[in-house]
This record gives structure tokens, C-alpha cells and sequence, in this order.
């Protein structure tokens, strides 16, 4: 990759000047950081509304609060080992659960009521911005080109919802689905017939949401696909830190997204509830998994306490095992901050034995039920920054969903999880540079979408040694 240090020419010599000016564009979302977190939240969906095409339906709809219900009912058993460091007015939202059916007119008419390929989408925007509406440039490339129904849900956002808020809210989601009720108007899904989706914070949610089924037995999809997924709260890998990543990517460098400032009624809620439950953690004295870097620094995330950063589904990439998850693709910019989260997630997730890292979250390993690996395909987009998605006119992205469609329609056409991960693939970009084992294919994807194998750089983030420690950098994060 090279830097081009002209003002005149596009920072990244591979980028067009088409993509330097959407880069441009993305990049002057950082003044959110300095409104009113509501008004941030609120401006942020008015910008990133795109047009309904002609041949998509969107449906919107209001999901009974049953769903909700049934989902606190299970998280309220598989979290109580954490409950002293979660803030329990998840349990009480305020407001109505939406989703959204997004798909192509010609999907219209569904034989026998039933559909073949479902996407279950959770939008990105670090917990505390976005929507269905400001992803529908993702959900709407699902639904055309892997001819799926996706269902898009728009779960509670930080800072007044808080962990697991969201989760519960995912979880219904996939309830919905599953298990619908008489007025749903469609029949139950089978879950291998169910593909989670979703980019950045909402892959996040996406992996978090795989753990939580599986610990807790119940169904599993098909698959999932994790586009620039954040899988690791702490920002403890190195290129998170990097500063030739620090001049290309869209993410901020700094803990947590944002700082809570200005004041508002909104900002000034969420400081007395971190304050009440700091209080509580303090006099409960809770041991749980975590280290102790957690608690020298201020609290850096809206969406949990610092010391419920190592709960698996807050950090998916801190699970004691990765293992015995459906098939996952995980889809990342090589000039991004969270690279190396999902290259470390990927060997860990394939090689449940051999990367038994933390040790303070893997200590038990050794008891756990999941050490089969998970098939996973781990692609780095060669010069790609967080969520280039978002840019449909780019090659890299016309790759991207054309390989993550091609992923669905095979995950989702599999009668049970024996596939082999040629099964999994494409014919064209099998060889044994790529094929790392027989649970791992990793890739680089080059600006034209030429297939090679990962860069001895991408390997090194394996060789850390502070995984899921908390960097001396958090000293910069904002103080509340």
C-alpha cells in the first residue's frame, strides 16, 4: 500500500479520485462527535438515507413484545453469572421493537409460504448510532443479488440502552423468525435456512448473538457474515493503534467512538447511570473475567462498564471458545482499525486449541463443550478502510457482496453442518495458499478482486501478547 502525500491525489494511490471523495465525505461524519448525542443520532439517519429502488419492497413492522420477553427470559438466565456489572434497566424498554422486511419485488409471491433464504441484519454505528433505514444500502444488496428476504432490526441504542439492550432486542429478532405467531404471516423458519448479518458494531452483535444460541442450546443458523465486524471492546490490537491506519481509516482514533460531550438530557442521564452503577460494582465486588487493566482507566464505551468488557457477548473475540459456530464470513479492509480483531477471531474461531488467548477468559478451555473448530473464510480487502460497503460504485465492494451473496445461497442450500469448505466456496479461488486447514480459507482481495494469500503482516497480530488488555492509549480517553 502507498501513501500518496500530493493534496491533489487520492490518499491511497489504488483509490480512484471517486473514492477519495466519498472518503472525504464519510469522514466529515467525525463533526457528530461534537453535537448533542440525540441530535447526532438523529442527523446521522437523515444523512444516510439512500432511495428505495422501484423493485424493493420495504415493509415495515412492529414486533409483539412477546419476542422481547422470550428473549430477556434467556438472557437473564445465561448473564447472571455477570449480572453485578450490568446495568438492569435493559430489562425495561420504553419504547416499541421495529424491524423491517427488505426484498425484491419478483420475491414477492413465496411458494407454500415458506422462504429458502433469510438474512438476519443488524446495522453498524458503534451501539449508539444508526438504524434499518440508514443500513438500507446493505440489506437492499442481500435481498437483490442472494434473492433473499432480509429482516432488518432496529435494536436499542446507546448511551440510554445499555448491555445486553441491544443483544435482547437481536435475539428477538431471530425469535420472530423462528417461531412466529399467528399474525406474523409467515410460517416458521427453519434457523439453517437463517443467515446473521451485519457490518461493523452490528457483526459485533452478530458473533455476540452466535455465542449466546450456542451456550445456551438453542437452534443455530446457517451461517453468518461479520463486514468490518467489532468484535473486541477493549482496542487492545495493535493496527486499532496503527498510525498509517490512523491516516486512511474512517473510525476515530480514540476508546469508545466518542466522547459523551456537550451536555444533554441524554449525556447528562447516562454519566448519573454510569456514576449509580459504578456505585454498585464498587459495593458488590464482583469477580468476574476481566484484567486489570479494566479499571485504570475511565469508562471509554457507551455501551458497557469497563468491567464487563471480557463478557463473550460484549467482546465475542474474548470467548473462552470460538468453536462449534456455523460457518462464518468475515469480510475486512486491510488499512482498517479493527484488521486485526478479525484476523486473531478467525485462527482462534478455526483453531479452537490453539489460541486459548486471553489466558484470563480462556482458563477453563479445557472444560468447555466447544472445541470443535468453525469453518470460516477470512477475506482482507487489499487498501480498504472500515465499512467500504458503503461505496456500491467500487470494485472492491461489487466483490465483496458478490462473494458475501454467493456465501448465503450456499450456507443456506446445506442440510447440516458436516460441509466441507470447498462446499463453502467458490471453485475458482480454491488453492493451498489459501487453504489454511480444513476449517480456515483466508485471503487477501486485491483492488480488482484477485485472489492471494494473506500478507505475512496480517499473520503478526497472531504473535501479540497483550490481546484483550486494554492499551496504555486509553489514558486519552474522555473523562466523564
Amino acid at each position: 500500500m502507498s501513501i500518496s502525500e500530493s493534496p491533489e491525489s487520492p490518499l491511497v494511490k489504488s483509490w480512484d479520485l471517486k473514492f477519495q471523495l466519498a472518503m472525504e465525505a464519510i469522514k466529515s461524519f467525525e463533526e457528530l462527535s461534537k453535537l448533542p448525542i440525540e441530535q447526532a443520532q438523529e442527523l446521522f439517519i437523515q444523512s444516510t438515507k439512500i432511495k428505495v429502488p422501484s423493485n424493493i419492497i420495504v415493509k415495515k413492522v412492529t414486533l409483539d413484545e412477546r419476542y422481547r420477553q422470550k428473549s430477556r427470559n434467556h438472557l437473564e438466565k445465561g448473564l447472571k453469572q455477570f449480572e453485578d456489572v450490568i446495568d438492569e434497566k435493559w430489562k425495561e424498554p420504553n419504547d416499541r421493537l421495529y424491524g423491517e422486511w427488505v426484498y425484491a419485488k419478483e420475491e414477492e409471491e413465496i411458494r407454500n409460504n415458506e422462504m429458502d433464504k433469510i438474512v438476519l441484519h443488524m446495522h453498524g454505528g458503534a451501539y449508539y448510532l444508526g438504524s434499518a433505514k440508514s443500513s438500507r444500502s446493505f440489506t437492499i444488496k442481500f435481498a437483490v443479488h442472494a434473492k433473499a428476504r432480509v429482516f432488518s432490526i432496529d435494536y436499542r441504542l446507546s448511551p440510554p440502552n445499555q448491555f445486553p439492550a441491544p443483544l435482547c432486542d437481536c435475539l428477538a429478532a431471530y425469535l420472530y423468525l423462528i417461531n412466529p405467531g399467528p399474525d406474523a404471516g409467515f410460517k416458521p423458519i427453519n434457523p439453517k435456512k437463517i443467515v446473521i448479518a451485519g457490518e461493523s458494531a452490528g457483526a459485533g452483535l452478530a458473533f455476540s448473538m452466535l455465542l449466546f444460541l450456542r451456550d445456551a442450546g438453542m437452534p443455530l443458523p446457517g451461517g453468518a457474515i461479520g463486514l468490518s465486524p467489532w468484535v473486541d471492546l477493549t482496542h487492545s490490537m495493535p493496527s486499532f493503534w496503527d498510525d498509517l491506519v490512523d491516516k486512511v481509516d474512517i473510525l476515530p482514533k480514540i476508546l469508545g467512538g466518542r466522547k459523551i460531550w456537550p451536555s444533554s438530557p441524554a449525556a447528562d442521564e447516562y454519566i448519573a447511570n454510569v456514576k449509580a452503577l459504578s456505585n454498585k460494582i464498587s459495593q458488590k465486588k464482583p469477580t468476574i473475567v476481566g484484567h486489570p487493566s479494566f479499571t485504570k482507566v475511565p469508562r471509554f464505551q457507551f455501551y458497557c462498564a469497563n468491567e464487563a468488557l471480557a463478557i463473550p457477548y460484549a467482546s465475542p473475540m474474548l470467548a473462552e471458545s470460538l468453536g462449534d459456530l456455523p460457518p462464518i464470513l468475515f469480510q475486512v479492509g486491510g488499512l482498517e482499525r479493527v484488521r486485526d480483531e478479525v484476523i486473531f477471531f478467525s485462527f482462534k474461531a478455526a483453531f479452537p486449541h490453539e489460541y486459548q488467548i486471553p489466558s484470563y477468559a480462556t482458563k477453563n478451555f479445557a472444560k468447555s463443550p466447544f472445541k470443535n473448530p468453525t469453518k470460516i473464510i477470512l477475506e482482507v480487502y487489499d487498501d480498504m478502510p472500515h465499512c467500504w460497503h458503503m461505496f456500491s460504485f467500487s470494485k472492491p465492494c461489487k466483490v465483496a457482496f458478490e462473494r458475501c451473496c454467493d456465501f448465503i445461497k450456499r450456507v443456506t442450500s446445506v442440510e447440516d453442518n458436516n460441509s466441507s469448505m470447498i462446499d463453502l466456496l467458490k471453485e475458482d479461488v480454491v488453492s493451498p495458499s489459501i487453504l489454511i486447514s480444513p476449517s480456515l480459507v483466508a485471503m487477501r482481495v486485491s483492488i480488482n478482486g484477485e485472489i492471494k494469500e494473506l500478507n505475512e503482516a496480517d499473520r503478526n497480530c497472531l504473535k501479540y501478547n497483550k490481546i484483550g488488555i486494554v492499551p496504555k492509549e486509553a489514558a486519552l480517553a474522555s473523562k466523564l
